[in-house]
């Protein structure tokens, strides 16, 4: 009676502990191994096993150490920089400005918001409001730091920020709005500088190491590698030539250093293109080689000395070339106007030559040429080579100095017939319904002006004999083509007042 009994047991017992055995044995991964998995797990094992003895890792490794070491190398010389602009306001109180429920403000409290206002009873405040953020780095152990003219430009207060979180008020030493360098010095001694190294040396393909402030992020390190040198006419300053990396840089990033494996300085990054406001992989540094002359001006004298001349350029361009019957592969840059009894007026210089080369060395482009003067010594000889009616010829011109306020007076207000002409004031052109660039302001009459009874100060002047004026350059141009063209001197004109657009004719000789 016992013995089938004993039976049945032996099977439940068999049927609760085989069956998951069973199901383990069959699920196990031996027994499910495709052809191509099992391929898979024998690769696996023997790239494990290659990349334990790989030289190449070994040469990988070595660059890494090599980013390692150069963060670390410069991690105390890259700073912070924070732009503080001081605002005065009326301002008043508004209880409730956030718009609580009652029984959300029972628990905050009041909310106050400070706000201009004309009411009576509000006060003068003087507040801070952050302009922007930039990046610097140190140059000098004693606190010079070089950075980009347009992170300073308009602070009332400069804080750098450096890299063991201490804060520091900083002075400006100089800027230079041609290259957007600019020099700062915070009252410290004992820093690590960074050494700037020569941005000559640098090719295409080259690494480069970007250390910044991207959106705040203080010693945010990317790397890349320099994807073009001598990028010029970028119109991001009268001087460009950058060096163009991929390395990460993004907005904070401006003043920052770009460096070589060495550790050294080669660029100061400064701009990047792109159609998001942020990386897209087309940056630009201004070199070092730049900069380095650049600081040293600023550091001895607050100011940068320049050579000048007196043409404006404009590069030439296939499509230039063809209108003007020059040959269509000429490089060069093209003289669009030239100031009289400047040492290029004076050296035989015309309006509608091309430069072609200063000093033997080729200009094939408007910033080739303004960068070749602008680095000239005052009062040293330049040899310019020329052509002019398809023949080239060179020129011996003594180069002048460069004075950054009379230039800006005689660009903004020139006085040309009697008339003081200027560029349009945002005023005027919202008023008449300008477009931007659109014509030149009459900014004053000389009353023994032929001109002096026909155009008040105030009107903006549209064209001149049909051809429209969008500078004072352009007005200066037409009013001398007018003269000298056999028109008699009968100029024709079409100004525009709060009214409306006239024309009149008047004879100026």
């Amino acid at each position: 009676m016992n013995r089938p009994l004993e039976t049945w047991k032996l099977c439940v017992l068999s049927l609760l502990f085989g069956a998951p055995i069973g199901y383990w044995l069959a699920s196990s991964p031996s027994a499910t191994h495709s052809p191509v998995y099992a391929q898979q797990v024998t690769d696996a094992q023997s790239a494990k096993s290659g990349l334990e003895l790989s030289a190449s890792v070994a040469s990988a490794d070595q660059l890494s150490k090599v980013f390692r070491d150069v963060s670390k190398s410069l991690k105390p010389s890259v700073v912070s920089i924070k732009n503080i602009v001081e605002q005065r306001v009326r301002v008043g109180r508004s209880r409730g400005s956030l718009n609580l429920p009652p029984e959300l403000e029972q628990f905050f409290g009041p909310q106050v918001n400070d706000f201009e206002s004309d009411a009576p009873g509000g006060e003068i405040r003087r507040g801070r409001v952050d302009n922007g953020l930039g990046s610097g780095v140190i140059v000098r152990e004693d606190g010079y730091i070089l950075t980009n003219n347009h992170v300073v430009k308009g602070a009332s207060v400069l804080e750098v920020v450096l890299s063991d979180d201490r804060k520091m008020e900083a002075k400006v030493i100089g800027t230079d709005e041609r290259t957007d360098l600019a020099v700062l010095k915070i009252d410290a001694t004992g820093l690590v500088a960074a050494k700037l190294g020569s941005s000559g040396d640098m090719e295409v393909g080259d690494w480069v190491i970007a250390i910044g402030s991207p959106f705040g992020l203080a010693q945010t390190v990317t790397a890349g590698i320099v994807s073009a040198t001598n990028r010029n006419d970028q119109g991001i300053t009268l001087y460009d030539n950058f060096i163009q990396t991929d390395a990460a840089i993004n907005p904070g990033n401006s003043g920052g250093p770009l460096l070589n494996l060495r550790g050294e300085v080669i660029g100061i990054n400064t701009a990047i293109a792109s159609r998001s406001g942020g990386y897209n992989g087309i940056c630009f540094a201004v070199p070092s080689d730049t900069a380095q002359r650049i600081l040293g001006d600023l550091i001895s004298k607050g100011r940068v000395t320049r050579g000048f001349i007196g043409v404006a350029p404009e590069t030439l361009t296939p499509e230039i070339a063809q209108q003007l019957s020059l040959p269509p592969d000429l490089k060069g840059a093209l003289v669009t106007s030239v100031t009289k009894n400047m040492p290029a007026d004076k050296a035989g210089i015309q309006r509608g030559d091309v430069i072609t080369a200063i000093n033997n060395k080729p200009v094939i482009s408007g910033s080739d040429m303004r960068r070749a003067i602008g680095e000239s010594k005052p009062g040293s000889q330049v040899r310019v080579t020329i052509m002019r009616d398809n023949k080239p010829a060179d020129l011996l011109i003594q180069v002048g100095e460069l004075d950054e306020k009379a230039l800006a007076a005689s660009m903004e207000s020139r006085e040309i017939l009697g008339i003081q002409v200027g560029e349009v004031s945002e005023e005027t052109r919202e008023e008449f319904g300008l477009e931007a660039d659109e014509g030149v302001e009459v900014k004053g009459v000389n009353r023994r002006s032929p001109l002096a009874t026909r155009i008040p100060p105030g009107v903006v002047i549209l064209s001149v004999n049909g051809k429209k004026v969008n500078n004072v350059d352009e007005f200066s141009e037409a009013v001398e083509r007018a003269l000298t063209d056999g028109s008699s001197g009968q100029i024709k004109m079409v100004i525009r007042d709060a009214e409306s657009d006239k024309m009149f004719q008047i004879r100026i000789r």
